[in-house]
């Protein structure tokens, strides 16, 4: 597909649907959202310092320094909750996402504002994210975003979670999800946009004809630069501050 540069306004021709696509974590908001939940959870358990969560997550940043896929990571960070009920774990969520609104919730402010500017317009907005639904509903009901499609975990028959994943939501599977939304909502991708942070939001934003990097990542920069995209910093909202991993 011939991409053209995206541009710094948000269409608001009505003639015909506009969808506008967002990873969630580190493009919308600032944090790895299920490592935040674990670590709430954990501190509610006792873990006051922090000490049990670092202990439980180095594993996994070891992996993840290695350069082993995204999804090998997150099948690791799932096999931790093995066992648990899907329904509690969505239930404890709600109560991590406002505890963490009281505070600030840390949103990347350009963002957000691009997102509340494609709403005003009138576009679908969807969120597609390597992330679950447990972390993200509470933030994309905050933010009005029409739909989510994510990672999903695998449950048993009494909806606890195996510690397997039923689908996972990186890189090749988000080309896919953007192009079943694009369908859903009968927009043509020349009109559309994506927003990403990361290497493996790529397969979504080259499927559509006005992708936007979000941050500093210098692949996506340079990528960006060597296509024509659009660039938003990651500056976050006044008075809040990244989550930490």
């Amino acid at each position: 597909m011939t991409k053209t540069p995206a541009p710094e306004h948000v269409t608001t021709d009505h003639s015909r649907p506009v969808v506008a696509f967002f990873d969630a974590d580190e493009t919308l908001i600032a944090m790895k959202s299920p490592f935040s939940l674990l670590r709430y959870r954990m501190r509610r358990q006792g873990d006051i310092t922090g000490a049990a969560y670092e202990r439980t997550v180095e594993p996994l940043r070891r992996l993840a320094a290695m350069g082993v896929t995204p999804v090998e990571v997150v099948s690791k960070f799932y096999e931790l909750h093995a066992g648990l009920r899907w329904d509690d774990l969505v239930a404890e969520a709600r109560a991590w996402y406002a505890e963490l609104r009281e505070r600030g919730a840390p949103f990347i402010e350009p963002t957000v504002a691009r997102l509340r500017r494609h709403q005003e317009a009138g576009h679908h907005t969807v969120v597609v994210s390597g992330s679950w639904a447990a972390t993200l509903h509470p933030i994309t009901d905050d933010l009005g975003v029409d739909l989510v499609l994510c990672t999903e975990p695998e449950l048993d028959a009494d909806r606890c979670m195996t510690g397997g994943i039923r689908h996972a939501m990186f890189g090749a599977a988000k080309a896919v999800a953007v192009q079943q939304a694009l369908e859903k909502f009968g927009a043509d991708p020349a009109d559309c946009y994506a927003y990403g942070d990361d290497p493996g939001d790529l397969t979504m934003l080259r499927m559509v004809g006005r992708p936007t990097v979000v941050g500093a990542n210098p692949v996506m920069t340079a990528y960006a630069a060597e296509h024509g995209w659009s660039v938003l910093p990651a500056t976050l909202m006044a008075g809040t501050q990244r989550q930490p991993v």
